[in-house]
């Protein structure tokens, strides 16, 4: 699987913080998602005034959002995942920006493999079988991020 990640120093001037690189984040999306038949994905940071652009051409929606996730061919199955961090920092507290945005990376990952749910995120659907296997899926990853950060590198 190769994974592609774009505009990183987007999401870094916006929080330095962050516990991983974007080549840890690399390494961990192909190990998490390994199992599963992608062949390539890109991760893609990007601003509010670009992901409403392409919210509005490609879904009719004039507004922001945090993620879109855009299936590019599915023999082999290829995708990219938007990810908006000024957003997403804007719309919840600050010490959950970088578990967010991995919620969101894993989210965009989980549509592209065909995974649909009904409504948002929020406590009546997080038993929705998408919302199941994405917060599964962000544990592992967490916990793998956490590991390495008790580790020198």
């Amino acid at each position: 699987m190769l994974v592609e990640i774009s505009n990183w120093n987007t999401l870094k001037k916006l929080y330095p913080k962050l516990s991983f690189s974007s080549s840890d984040l690399e390494k961990i999306l192909k190990k998490h998602f390994s199992e599963y038949n992608i062949s390539s994905v890109g991760i893609i940071f990007t601003s509010k005034e670009y992901i409403q652009d392409l919210n509005m051409q490609y879904r009719g929606i004039d507004s922001v959002t945090d993620v879109l996730s855009f299936t590019l061919d599915t023999k082999p199955l290829v995708g990219e995942v938007y990810i908006c961090p000024k957003y997403i920092l804007e719309n919840i507290p600050v010490e959950n920006f970088q578990e967010e945005i991995l919620r969101n990376i894993v989210h965009g990952i989980l549509h592209i493999l065909g995974y649909d749910h009904v409504g948002e995120f929020i406590k009546e659907n997080e038993k929705e079988e998408m919302f199941v296997k994405q917060e599964n899926i962000l544990q592992n990853i967490l916990n793998e991020i956490n590991n390495r950060a008790g580790q020198s590198r």
